[in-house]
Parts: C-alpha cells; sequence; structure tokens
C-alpha cells in the first residue's frame, strides 16, 4: 500500500496572521517542492480559499483536501477536515453565524484576503476571524461529523490555543482518535509528555503562515486512496491496534 507524506494544517492569506505569500499557486509549488502528497487548507474560522487552492492543485500530484481551524469557545482550536468544498463551507456557516458580530482590525490583526486560484485578489474577508466561536469542543465535533469531517484538537503541545494549555486535559467526550502535534516536538516526545496520546494517532503538521514552514513537519500515512475516508480508516486502525 503506497505511503503518503501528509500536512494536514496549512494557512492561505485569508488567515490574518498569514504572510501575503501564502496564496494557492505558490502554496502548491512549494508542497510539490518539498514533496507533500496531500495538504489540507485550514485557514482561521473560514474555508473561502479552499476551492482556489484545489483549482490551483488541478494537473499536478498535489492533493488538496478541504478544512478549517475552528476555534472554539472554550479557545481551543480544532482542524476540521472535509470531502468536498461545499462540506466545507456548510461548517464555515456554522461557524459564521457563531462568531461575533465585529469587523476585522487589518492594522491589529492583519488583512484577510479571499483570492483567486492565480493568487490574485477578489476582495477582503471583513469578519473578525481571529475569534473564539461560541461553539463548544463538542458542538464543532458534532455539526463536522455529521457531514463525515474528521476532527483533532490543533497543536496540542503549544501553549496557545491548545487542548492541554487551555483545559489541561484531553476530554474522553468528544473522544477524539487523532490529535495534532507542533514541529517542535517529536511524537516519541508528545506521548512521553502526554501519556494519554499513547491511544492516539499522532499527525504532525506545519501549521504553516509563511512558504518556507512546508515540509517542516508531515506525518506518513499508508493509504489505499487519497481521500478522507482512507485518512480516518488509517487512523481508526491504528488506534484499535493500541486497544483502543
Amino acid at each position: 500500500m503506497p505511503v503518503y507524506k501528509v500536512d494536514f494544517h496549512v494557512h492561505t492569506v485569508l488567515s490574518p496572521c498569514a504572510e501575503v505569500e501564502m496564496i494557492p499557486p505558490l502554496i502548491v509549488s512549494r508542497a510539490l517542492e518539498v514533496g507533500l502528497d496531500m495538504i489540507g487548507i485550514t485557514d482561521h474560522n473560514s474555508a473561502e480559499n479552499v476551492a482556489a487552492v484545489m483549482e490551483a492543485s488541478e494537473g499536478s500530484p498535489l492533493k488538496v483536501v478541504p478544512g478549517i481551524e475552528c476555534e472554539s469557545a472554550e479557545g481551543v482550536h480544532l482542524i476540521c477536515l472535509f470531502d468536498t468544498v461545499e462540506d466545507a463551507l456548510t461548517m464555515q456557516e456554522f461557524i459564521y453565524s457563531a462568531l461575533p458580530s465585529q469587523l476585522n482590525k487589518p492594522d491589529t490583526f492583519g488583512a484577510q484576503f479571499v483570492v483567486d486560484a492565480t493568487g490574485e485578489f477578489v476582495r477582503y474577508n471583513d469578519r473578525l476571524l481571529l475569534v473564539p466561536t461560541t461553539l463548544t469542543i463538542e458542538q464543532v465535533s458534532v455539526i463536522a461529523e455529521a457531514m463525515n469531517g474528521f476532527v483533532m484538537p490543533a497543536h496540542v503541545d503549544r501553549s496557545a490555543y491548545g487542548i492541554y494549555s487551555i483545559l489541561g486535559f484531553l476530554p474522553t467526550k468528544p473522544c477524539f482518535r487523532a490529535v495534532e502535534i507542533s514541529r517542535h516536538l517529536s511524537q516519541d516526545e508528545a506521548k512521553a509528555t502526554y501519556p494519554d496520546l499513547i491511544s492516539k494517532f499522532v499527525f504532525q503538521c506545519s501549521d504553516a503562515h509563511r512558504l518556507e514552514d512546508l515540509g517542516s513537519a508531515f506525518t506518513h500515512l499508508e493509504l489505499e486512496h487519497r481521500t478522507l475516508a482512507d485518512v480516518k480508516h488509517a487512523v481508526r486502525k491504528a488506534v484499535e491496534a493500541c486497544g483502543q
């Protein structure tokens, strides 16, 4: 079975903290340059640039997975991945309805650019995206999984927005089969630091906000096909092998 090099946590210029170089064609070319086979586009609380990156990848060996990085009411970042752009945009509507009705402050947080597949400017997203939603961790999980999505806590080892630093533990409800760690520690170090991860699948991703971040962290996955269903199946098999 083929083994693929995946990074499911990549930002575009829609995320206010991302660099302006994070446009679709450059993301695709950099991902291919560093040998990635699959990437997840996971902007903060929005999926408005997902379709553009998928279009930019057409005809290339790169598989782009639609996603969003949702900030829960608790202040925890959650990676949400989907089969289709439509599902990601449906999740976006739930998130938008749970965001405060405030405008972004570009001078404070950074501009939020919606672009096309070539990276050309389309419009600004004026919503304040870099804030928590009113959706709890459990609610985010329930909504995403109702659309056959895949949810995991992001960068659990980080002091900012990581589930351990905010809650102090990994909840049993929802029961996450997988988590993401940052590029700053290994999977073995993560499991030694957080013993309950021994029974979880641990993804390591780049959380790329700059082109140079792509390739700095990734996970090898053995998949029959590069589909989200196969990703979930691989995770489930690995967790069941741990007795969970």
